[in-house]
This record gives structure tokens, C-alpha cells and sequence, in this order.
């Protein structure tokens, strides 16, 4: 009888051992309901929820997972209706599915069921990290959460096919101490875009207030040659062309892809979600310009830096800093662009994937650090000058002045939205409102610094008034002077015109000879010149 049990009991523990194994392993997909035996069930399963979750308020599904498949049943248009799969792969059991929804939602709930085959795949392809304490790889039912460590809370991006939701905004789930998740996901940071709009709002605001400055300082710099023939002011020119079409990119990608996104109740015929190529394009053209702007700090640290550095001998040309500053971006973005289209082509490459975004945000970063080590080292410079004359009280006012104005002019400021603070976190609406405006008011400072408050600028706008107004003057004058000369000529016209028709009135008719003699003297004007009692 021993033997008998051993033999019947052993095939049993070593199958719940290698489920246990598989499990730990990541070999088996994991829903909120547990684990699944293979991927068709866990697709089953998972369209089934996400039917549930994405429909809770309109069809109110109700979802029976007693059986080997999970059974969906709703109420529509007055009638029952029962689905008896939800593998949406099949063609038949979709178009079931779809014949009760509209496009958009069809669309929703297929893609809600995508991500969650997705989610599925990663499971098992991404070896386990952490201990077995930890909080396991799981679907939720909206989004995939990957492994835990106990006490800790997860972050992820809200999913776009459901209205409203934005890539910007993140849920959290929190794993517990004891390597177990809370039971719900927060995604309540998802469904506020009141938040997201007044931010928006405020960006865009920011944005315009850049352009209104940057405009009239491009054309400043543009209009007078001795300013324009400067180094110095040449690279400003670039700079400040380079901010001014990044607040343009930024205030289209704003109105015409997020702010389309928040208010649409139709998620799939948002700009977003049909992922054109203008969509791809304006994504492009956002990341390329806003990594010139890097570039161009670069080179006005770099600049400045070489000039205080080698006893005030500006370089010759400015080629390579001309080709550098809008080629090197060139060259970052359209890499990133290249392997986003191969590797992931979707919703306008708003999602980061695979971390591949550090292929242009890594040269930013270190243009920041490296113009922070340009500054430390001007700083260097001027306190060393003060030393060698330490009875100027002056001195250090300048240098303190010196750099404040060079903070905005190379990014130092940025460094404070590096390091993104979540959204879902406390204080997390406050750092984006303050990263927003940090971000979008760089342009504004810089062309009221170095162009509007600017000695040279505002000398060379003084000079232009009072030619302007010299040369109106002069106009005047030249005005005034043919006036009095139209009217003297005038006066004298109108004198002679009425002192003939007086000498004509006092003529007496004789004979016809005497009388035409006296007509002819009358038109040549020779009496008038006579006077009215002249010879006779």
C-alpha cells in the first residue's frame, strides 16, 4: 500500500513543482484572475475582461469565468446578447463582437485585447527579477506591470484607447510589504484632464510669450549691420531662431495631437491614435528642434568660454560652429527616427520604447553638464581678475550679474527637469506646471537679456529713432519751404491777374487801332509793371 501511494502521489508533486518553477520562472502569463495554462487561454481571458472594463459604464458586461472559456453577456437594444469566445484573432468571433459596437469602440476593444497578448509575451520572454517575495509580472486588465520589489510602487503611462487618457499622465499600483499587489490600479491621475488642460493652457501661454519676444529680436539683430556682422550676435541669431521654431513646434504638437486627445470622445479618429505620417512628422520635427536648442547653448558656452579663456581672441569664422549646431541634431534625431520606425511605428512615437530616446536626450544632458563647466570656469576667471584688483567694490556686482545672465543663456536652469518627478506623486502637478513654464519662457529671457536691455541694441534703436525723426524734420522743412514758394507765386499771380482787369475797366474805347495797341500792352503785362498811372 506504501508503494501504491508513493506512485500515485509522485506524478502529482512533481507537476505542481514544475508549476511552481514555471511560475517563479515567468513561463506562464498572469492575469489578475492568476495564472494561465497557455496563451489562447490567457487570450481568451483577457479580451473577456478587457470587454468588461473598457464597457463598464455603457454595456455593463457581465463576464462568467466558471467555464473553460470565459462567457460574455450584455444587454443591447433591449435584447440579451451572449458571446461564447472573445479570441479576437478569430475573424468570426470579432466580427460577432463588433457587429454590436461602433468602429471606435471596436477599435478600443481590440486594442486593449493587443496589449494584452503583448503583455503576455513579455511575461514570458523577460527573465524574473527580485526574489520569489516580490510582486510578480501581472495584467490588470488595462495595462502590464512588471515585476516588484516589496513596498515599492509602480509607474506606467495610461492606455490610449481609452478616451481622454494622454501618454503624459501615469497610474500607479503599489506592491506591499508582504510581495503582494494591491488589489486595484490607481488610474485616477489618468481620468483628470482638467489638470492636463489648464497645463497645456499655461504652456501654450508661455510659448506665445516667447514668440511675441523672439520675433522683433531676430529682426533687430537682422536690421543693423554693425550688430549683425558680430560673432557674438551671429550665434545669438541662431539661438534664438532655434527656440523660436521649437515654441512653434511645440505649440502645434500641443493643439493639433494632445489637446485633440483630451477632449475627443472618439479615441480612434484623433491625430494620435491614426498615427499619420504628418503626425510622425511634426513628433520628428519637435525632437529635432528642441535638440538644436541644446546644441546652440553648446556653442554659446563654448564661445564665451573660449573667448575668456584666450584673452578676448574671437575665432575667424564661425563654419564649423554653423554646421555643428544644426547638423549634430540632425544626425541624433534621425537615427531615433529611423529605429522608431522599424522597431516601434506607433501613436506618433509618444511612448518611449526600449529606452531609445537616449539617443538625443544623452547629447543634451551632456551639453548642460559641459556648459556648466564653461560657467564654472568663466566664474573662475572673473573672481581671478578680482583678486588683482581687490579695491574695485564693483568687482563682484559684475560677476554676480555676469552670472545670473549667462544661466538662461546656457540651460543651467534645465537641469532643474531632468529628473521627472511623476505625475501621480505628491507635488507632481506643481513640478510639471513649474517645468512647463521653466522650459517655455527660455526664449523670452534670453531675447530681453541679450537683445531688448542690450547696450549696443538699444543705442543702435536710439540712433535709428533720432535719424528717423531728423529726416522727418528735414522733410517738413523742405515741406514748408515750397509751400511759401507756391504761395508767393500764387500772390503775385493772383496781383498781376487783378491789377490787369483794373487797367482794363479804366480803358475808354477809341479808335480800333489805339484800343488794339492798348490790349496787346495789357496782355504782355508791360503796364502792370508801369502802374495803373503810368504813361499815356
Amino acid at each position: 500500500m506504501y508503494w501504491i501511494a508513493v506512485l500515485t502521489l509522485t506524478p502529482m508533486i512533481v507537476s505542481y513543482t514544475w508549476a511552481d518553477l514555471d511560475i517563479y520562472r515567468g513561463k506562464l502569463c498572469r492575469s489578475h484572475l492568476g495564472y494561465h495554462e497557455n496563451v489562447q487561454d490567457f487570450r481568451q481571458y483577457s479580451c473577456a475582461w478587457c470587454f468588461r472594463f473598457v464597457f463598464h459604464l455603457k454595456y455593463r458586461p457581465l463576464v462568467n469565468s466558471t467555464g473553460p472559456t470565459p462567457v460574455v453577456d450584455i444587454f443591447h437594444n433591449g435584447r440579451r446578447v451572449r458571446f461564447e469566445s472573445m479570441d479576437f484573432r478569430n475573424q468570426s468571433v470579432k466580427a460577432d463582437v463588433c457587429d454590436v459596437l461602433t468602429s471606435d469602440e471596436c477599435h478600443q476593444w481590440t486594442s486593449c485585447c493587443v496589449s494584452a497578448e503583448r503583455c503576455c509575451q513579455r511575461q514570458l520572454s523577460v527573465e524574473k527579477k527580485g526574489t520569489n517575495s516580490s510582486c510578480g509580472r501581472v495584467w490588470d486588465g488595462w495595462m502590464c506591470w512588471d515585476d516588484a520589489e516589496p513596498g515599492t510602487r509602480s509607474y506606467g503611462s495610461c492606455p490610449l484607447f481609452m478616451p481622454f487618457f494622454t501618454p503624459s499622465r501615469q497610474a500607479f499600483r503599489t506592491c506591499q510589504t508582504n510581495g503582494e499587489w494591491i488589489q486595484r490600479t490607481d488610474y485616477n491621475p489618468c481620468i483628470k484632464k482638467e489638470e492636463l488642460e489648464t497645463t497645456l493652457f499655461i504652456g501654450l501661454g508661455c510659448s506665445i510669450a516667447s514668440l511675441v519676444a523672439l520675433v522683433p529680436a531676430l529682426l533687430i539683430f537682422l536690421k543693423y549691420r554693425s550688430l549683425r556682422k558680430q560673432h557674438r550676435i551671429r550665434l545669438h541669431i541662431n539661438l534664438f531662431l532655434s527656440f523660436l521654431l521649437k515654441e512653434v513646434m511645440d505649440i502645434l504638437w500641443d493643439m493639433l495631437v494632445t489637446y485633440d486627445k483630451v477632449t475627443s470622445t472618439t479615441v480612434f479618429e484623433t491625430t494620435l491614435m491614426q498615427n499619420g505620417v504628418g503626425c510622425k512628422l511634426l513628433s520628428f520635427l519637435k525632437i529635432y528642434f528642441k535638440c538644436c536648442t541644446y546644441t546652440w547653448m553648446f556653442c554659446e558656452g563654448f564661445y564665451l568660454h573660449r573667448l575668456m579663456s584666450n584673452a578676448f581672441s574671437p575665432p575667424r569664422s564661425l563654419k564649423v560652429m554653423y554646421v555643428f549646431g544644426w547638423a549634430a541634431p540632425l544626425l541624433s534625431s534621425t537615427l531615433y527616427g529611423i529605429l522608431r520606425g522599424i522597431l516601434n511605428n506607433e501613436s506618433c512615437w509618444t511612448f518611449s520604447y526600449e529606452r531609445l530616446e537616449w539617443i538625443f536626450d544623452a547629447p543634451n544632458v551632456l551639453f548642460l553638464f559641459l556648459n556648466l563647466v564653461f560657467l564654472s570656469n568663466i566664474l573662475r576667471i572673473l573672481l581671478t581678475q578680482m583678486q588683482t584688483h581687490p579695491n574695485e567694490p564693483g568687482n563682484f556686482r559684475r560677476a554676480v550679474k555676469a552670472t545670473f545672465i549667462l544661466i538662461p543663456l546656457f540651460g543651467i536652469h534645465l537641469f532643474f527637469t531632468l529628473y521627472r518627478i511623476p505625475i501621480s506623486q505628491e507635488g507632481g502637478h506643481e513640478y510639471e506646471k513649474v517645468s512647463v513654464i521653466i522650459s517655455h519662457t527660455q526664449g523670452l529671457f534670453v531675447s530681453m537679456i541679450f537683445c531688448f536691455l542690450n547696450g549696443e541694441v538699444i543705442s543702435n534703436i536710439k540712433r535709428s529713432i533720432r535719424h528717423g525723426r531728423s529726416r522727418s524734420l528735414s522733410t517738413s522743412k523742405r515741406l514748408n519751404q515750397t509751400d511759401q514758394q507756391t504761395l508767393s507765386i500764387r500772390s503775385e499771380y493772383d496781383v498781376g491777374k487783378n491789377g490787369d482787369q483794373c487797367y482794363k475797366s479804366l480803358i475808354v474805347p477809341t479808335e480800333g487801332k489805339d484800343e488794339m495797341e492798348l490790349k496787346e500792352k495789357s496782355t504782355n503785362g508791360s503796364l502792370l509793371h508801369n502802374g495803373p498811372h503810368g504813361e499815356t
